[in-house]
């Protein structure tokens, strides 16, 4: 019966998601849920081959998915800077000669590309890669996400935050990433998610606390940066 089937969930193992996890695994939902961590590519890949049937997915991989429906009150946003979705290089952007794209998140590879047009006027050839191991070239431009930003921000001189860059460009928050389950899931899955987010942002003090450490302050990023809430505005822009 569908009231007691254990779901399989995926979401993505970065600190930003860390109030998910502390939602679903500080309440007793442990008969519902079934959690696995992964990259956002991997959660997408997850999902698609169905190891994965609730998954937090870069809302730039729905486009090749069927069967889903996006669930829960809650995502991955930004409403200007979101800090750990950048490009950065150590010449202006204009004069360098690559864009290199990290290969961790479609949605972050595709917004570089419309800002790249759109709000840049470049057009650099592009070329996709894990880029934690990247060693810097000269004319180089990085797309970097996720945690690793923390550790590489300061190793370069310019710094173009997307999250900043979209809300100067179009006025809207952006979404990052949502949760999505099969069209035919329960709805008290979806009611538990919305109880197990809410419990996780609402002790959003004690996640900084246990995830700071003496060489990163949390506070800014996951109070200010990150936005959890998939408000009105926000859906206007995925």
């Amino acid at each position: 019966m569908d009231s007691i089937k254990k779901h399989s969930l995926v979401m993505v193992n970065y600190l930003n998601s860390k109030p998910f996890e502390f939602g679903l695994t500080n309440n007793d939902f442990s008969n519902i849920f079934d959690i696995q961590v992964a990259t956002p590519a991997q959660c997408a890949e997850a999902y698609t081959n169905g190891s994965a049937d609730i998954a937090l997915i870069p809302v730039g991989a729905l486009q090749g998915l069927s069967n889903y429906k996006i669930i829960s009150d809650y995502c991955i946003g930004c409403d200007g800077e979101v800090r750990t979705v950048c490009i950065f290089s150590n010449e202006k952007l204009e004069n360098c000669t690559r864009l290199l794209l990290d290969n961790h998140s479609r949605t972050s590879f595709l917004l570089s590309q419309i800002l790249m047009e759109s709000y840049f006027n470049l057009d650099l050839p592009v070329e996709s890669m894990d880029v934690a191991s990247y060693q810097y070239q000269k004319g180089d431009a990085i797309l970097m996400i996720g945690d690793k930003v923390f550790q590489k921000e300061n190793d370069y001189l310019y710094k173009y935050d997307l999250g900043s860059k979209w809300k100067e460009w179009t006025g809207l928050p952006f979404v990052f990433a949502v949760w999505i389950a099969k069209n035919e899931i329960a709805s008290f899955v979806e009611s538990a998610l919305n109880k197990a987010f809410k419990h996780g942002i609402d002790n959003l003090s004690e996640i900084i606390k246990a995830e700071s450490s003496d060489n990163l302050d949390l506070f800014y990023y996951l109070s200010h940066n990150i936005q959890y809430k998939l408000d009105d505005d926000k859906k206007k822009s995925t």
